[in-house]
């Protein structure tokens, strides 16, 4: 068998494709390529997709399609002379891959020996179990565990091949003819003890019915009589109900009477007292007279200033000095005195001179003391003048000063007394409006309260108590209607007023209505379930005839299982016979795998051996004690393993079915010397069945390629 083509939407996988030949395929990719994924979707279309598995790494989780499509696939293979191709699909959301079929490629006619769930056993000739441990190879899971069904196997393979075939055929003959009577699920017994069941099943049924049926029957007579009780009570609290009413409808009237009277007698009271809009207009006035009587305060102030204002401005004018009003002196009238001495001073120089001098010399000299006396007299004169007039222009300016001086005194004085006479007409106009309101408003006050109001306080507190009593008035007015309209709407009910007060139960009206609309639900629950089980057991049949039935499968289940029993005991008998032989399967596997790795190791090792649970150790050759894997290197344990693997594949697998061996990453950990032995001995193995390496290196095309071996192909993804 060898498979032809591959489509998968699975995993990373969308509508990919994956062609391929018969011999040794390497199909390269590097990490995250899809290498795993499609190996997973081998195994998925050879034994389907485990769907009971819930752990977090469960296939069905860790391969949903990353597109969001559903898991699909599709396999082209050839089996015998048969062209196959089967396809799994989803149907169901909680099926994945759930939907199988088989047909023959190219045509739609089914495959009637192929099935969803034998589809991989048919094909490979091994259970999945078997496949994984043997030619399914990944590098995550080189190691061979423990199965029981592969040591089977095993044993079963060497016992055929060392011993004669009565232990199978015997062996199978017993394992019919206790899958007749007993095989999983199915079988006689099996269909017997499901029959029994089935009838003590029905019987047990119609006993727990007829019971529920007769308890309903006693529940629902109980909850009748509590219904009964359960509206009695209700029927206290209506009559304590209208009891309360009427109660509270005489309480209401004395209500109405006693607000009545009182409203009658505040209305009285304010009879002689203005309306409410007079009044909160008076108020109103008598609060604005607070503000006009502080204006008036504050005028008075005011003129106030402006008199002391004025009177210093008085004191200031009147102690100021009054401006001198006199003219400055005349200048002086001999002007000409001194020259006319001067001039006769000379005349007598020169006489006196002419007597002891010369006339001429005596007359010079006369005129020069003449000339020198009128200019000393004019010198003096002149500056006398200059004195006097210097002396007049600061009189001028001291009489300039003084008189600015006193005229800003007095016109700060005569500002003044106009601003005092202007300050003192607000102040006695202001006063004067203050109190002719407040008269008005006092006379206004005194015509109700003439008693006690003697200022606005006074004024203001009678207003508010007037107010006070007009609210009051109104108040009791509003009390006295709406205890009226209560009393009009409660009239009724003392009509109808019960002999005597009725006592209330103990249970609140809605405790009561809840247990009342419970009861009632409870009962029509009841009358609904005893209804339902009496039309089941009508529907299950007659107890007596289930009981006969009963009777006559259990005898024969009896005789089934003591066939049974005989035939579990030939078998164990048997089983026990062949133990023997199945404990000789690890030296032949032991063997096989040695021959491998001998040639993967080049000779280095040359014996294998293998305990019971498939865990191998290898001696080197010459040595004395075998090593265990924990001791090797992991290329080394790697290539014992393949070994081991290789080995179980040439023991186990069906040599007809030529089931595909797969690799993943199986070769990673090789050198390069140990690869191209391992790739050798592939390409051997190749020539009787598929074989499909995947590879993350390119190293195994490129040992490969320069060979030019044939049924060898390269593939890159």
């Amino acid at each position: 068998m060898h498979i032809r083509k591959l489509a998968a939407t699975f995993g990373r996988l969308e509508n990919s494709t994956l062609e391929l030949d018969p011999g040794l395929t390497i199909i390269e990719a590097p990490n995250e390529g899809g290498k795993s994924t499609w190996t997973a979707f081998l195994r998925v279309m050879f034994y389907g997709l485990n769907t009971r598995d819930r752990t977090p790494q469960a296939d069905k989780r860790r391969y949903l399609p990353w597109s969001g499509s559903p898991m699909e696939g599709r396999m082209d293979l050839v089996a015998g002379n048969d062209a196959i191709t089967l396809i799994r699909h989803t149907a169901r959301a909680n099926s994945p891959m759930g939907a199988f079929s088989a047909q023959y490629t190219g045509s739609a006619e089914p495959v009637p020996w192929l099935t969803a769930a034998n589809c991989g056993e048919e094909l490979l000739g091994v259970p999945q179990e078997v496949y994984e441990r043997s030619a399914f190879i990944r590098q995550s899971g080189m190691v061979v565990d423990q199965s029981p069904a592969l040591e089977q196997r095993i044993a079963a393979l060497i016992t055929t091949g060392e011993e004669d075939t009565s232990y199978t055929a015997a062996a199978e003959q017993l394992r019919r003819q206790q899958n007749r009577r007993r095989y999983n699920k199915s079988g006689l017994l099996p269909q017997l003890e499901q029959d029994c069941a089935q009838l003590r099943n029905l019987l047990e049924q119609i006993r727990n019915l007829e019971e529920e049926a007769a308890a309903c029957e006693v529940r629902q007579e109980r909850l009748a009589q509590r219904e009964q009780e359960l509206r009695q009570q209700l029927a206290l609290h209506d009559a304590a109900d209208r009891s309360r009413e009427v109660k509270e409808a005489l309480s209401a009237r004395d209500t109405w009477e006693a607000a009545r009277q009182k409203a009658q007698a505040l209305a009285q009271d304010v009879q002689a007292l203005p309306s409410r809009s007079d009044l909160e207009a008076l108020r109103g006035a008598l609060q604005s007279l607070t503000v006009e009587q502080e204006a008036a305060s504050d005028a008075a102030q005011e003129a106030q200033k402006a008199k002391d204002i004025l009177a210093d401005a008085d004191r200031a004018l009147s102690s100021a000095p009054l401006p001198d009003q006199s003219l400055p002196e005349a200048p002086p009238k001999n002007g000409l005195l001194l020259p006319l001495l001067s001039v006769a001073a000379g005349i007598l120089i020169a006489a006196l001179l002419s007597l002891v001098s010369t006339w001429p010399v005596a007359v010079i000299a006369g005129i020069l003391a003449a000339a020198l006396g009128i200019g000393s007299s004019l010198f003096l004169s002149r500056s006398r003048r200059s004195r006097r007039e210097a002396g007049q222009a600061a009189r001028r300016r001291q009489q300039e000063q003084e008189t600015a001086a006193y005229t800003v005194l007095k016109e700060r004085a005569d500002v003044a007394r106009d601003a005092w006479q202007r300050a003192s007409a607000m102040a006695e106009a202001s006063d004067l409006r203050w109190r002719q309101s407040l008269q008005r408003a006092m006379e206004q006050v005194r015509s109700f309260q003439p008693e006690a109001v003697s200022d606005i306080e006074d004024a203001l507190v009678a207003v508010e108590g007037a107010l006070a009593r007009r609210s009051a008035a109104e108040q009791a007015l509003r009390e006295e209607e709406a205890a009226a309209l209560r009393w009009e709407l409660r009239r009724p009910t003392v009509q109808d007023a019960p002999a005597a007060a009725v006592e209330r139960p103990v249970l609140s009206r809605s405790q009561l209505q809840a247990e009342l609309s419970s009861n009632t639900a409870g009962q029509e629950e009841l009358r609904r379930r005893r209804h339902t089980a009496q039309g089941q057991i009508q529907a299950l049949g007659d107890s007596a005839q289930l009981e006969a039935e009963l009777a006559e499968k259990e005898e024969r289940r009896k005789a089934l299982q003591e066939e049974y029993d005989a035939v579990t005991l030939a078998s164990q008998v048997l089983e026990q016979a062949n133990l023997t032989l199945q404990q000789r399967f690890s030296p032949a596997l032991g063997e096989k795998s040695a021959e491998i790795f001998t040639k993967l190791t080049q000779g280095k090792y040359n014996k294998v051996l293998l305990n019971k649970t498939l865990t191998p150790s290898a001696q080197e050759k010459g040595s004395l004690l075998p090593r265990e894997t924990f001791q090797l290197s992991q290329g080394t344990a790697d290539q014992l393993y393949l070994a081991v693997r290789l080995a179980i594949c040439e023991m186990v697998l069906p040599a007809d079915k030529a089931a595909p061996l797969v690799l993943d990453d199986a070769l990673v950990t090789f050198d390069d010397d140990r690869m191209a032995q391992a790739l050798s001995y592939l390409v051997q193995l190749s020539q009787r069945r598929q074989i499909l390496l995947f590879t993350c290196q390119s190293r195994e095309a490129a040992c490969l390629r320069d060979r030019h071996l044939p049924g060898v192909r390269h593939i890159r993804l």
